[in-house]
């Protein structure tokens, strides 16, 4: 599908009040974010089960066919800073659908309240948390969009300096993996996502933690090592700013070794799946995510 500016000058109408705004209050922002996202009613016949990991709740999705203990681990986007559970159980009920698959959202603390390490640390937190119920690593999947994406890659990361094993997969969407802003794609874009800009990412980036920690690992996951990295599936669309953070994932994890999949969406915009009254292709989409989680183990 070529680029529609038609289609992405609506998309824009619908992101604008999601679009970080430095003259906005965090809490109006916040707001904003999801009622963009946020669905009265979740799709496919979900189950929804509240949880508490420790300090932080936690949405539980169960879809009806759900296939043993396997689980998403899903660490919702918004720049550490926007974001929640309720922005993102549409595009989580999608997934957990088409992977078959049960689905923890954790509710981690948000910037600049809570800067790092407190958003990976309750994300490690919740990963204990699954195999505390019984599901082996090898039963469970990292995703997220956006930051939540390099919240998932800079989990594996955290896990190898603790000795914990590793998850079976990560799937990361539109990911957020270099805090420097210092890519191709950050000069080279002046307009055409509707959501995030350069200048926008530079100022969320000093709410989450100070410049000299910028290319820490387990700020700017694609920093780190990925010699023993899982297999990994990269998603994102042609016309957003972070276009260039998930080729560069998907290139470095590739040179390591890494089993990739790249999948690039031409036309869209950052986080196109999440709304899918807008597209086609974010039903489409989640479903590839789906088959991909279900080929870790064999299924069609």
């Amino acid at each position: 599908m070529a680029s529609d500016p038609r289609l992405l000058k609506t998309a824009g109408k619908i992101f604008r009040k999601a679009a970080y705004n430095p003259k906005t209050p965090i809490r109006s922002l916040r707001q904003h974010y999801d009622a963009v996202f946020a669905v009265k009613a979740l799709p496919n016949n979900i189950d929804l089960r509240q949880e508490e990991i420790g300090t932080i709740a936690a949405d539980l999705l169960v879809p009806e066919l759900a296939l043993g203990r396997r689980t998403i681990l899903y660490a919702h986007g918004g720049w550490y800073s926007l974001g929640s559970r309720l922005a993102s159980r549409n595009l989580c009920a999608s997934l957990a659908h088409e992977s078959a698959t049960r689905l923890v959202i954790p509710e981690y603390r948000l910037a600049p309240e809570y800067p790092f390490p407190t958003a990976l640390e309750d994300l490690y937190n919740s990963y204990a948390w699954i195999l505390r119920q019984g599901t082996a690593p090898s039963e469970v999947v990292f995703a997220g969009d956006g930051s939540g994406a390099a919240l998932a890659i800079s989990l594996v990361h955290y896990l190898e300096t603790k000795g914990v094993p590793r998850p079976a997969g990560v799937v990361a969407i539109s990911p957020w993996v270099d805090l420097t802003c210092s890519g191709p794609s950050f000069s080279a874009r002046k307009s055409g996502d509707p959501i995030l800009s350069r200048d926008a990412l530079v100022s969320l980036s000093h709410q989450y933690t100070y410049q000299s920690n910028f290319q820490n690992p387990h700020v700017s996951p694609i920093f780190g090592d990925f010699s023993l990295f899982p297999p990994l599936f990269v998603q994102y669309g042609t016309e957003e700013i972070l276009r260039g953070d998930a080729a560069r994932l998907a290139e470095r994890a590739r040179a390591a070794g890494v089993e990739v999949v790249e999948d690039a969406w031409d036309g869209m915009w950052h986080l196109f799946q999440a709304i899918d009254t807008l597209t086609p292709n974010a039903h489409l989409a989640v479903r590839k995510i789906g088959q991909w989680v279900r080929a870790l183990r064999g299924e069609r």
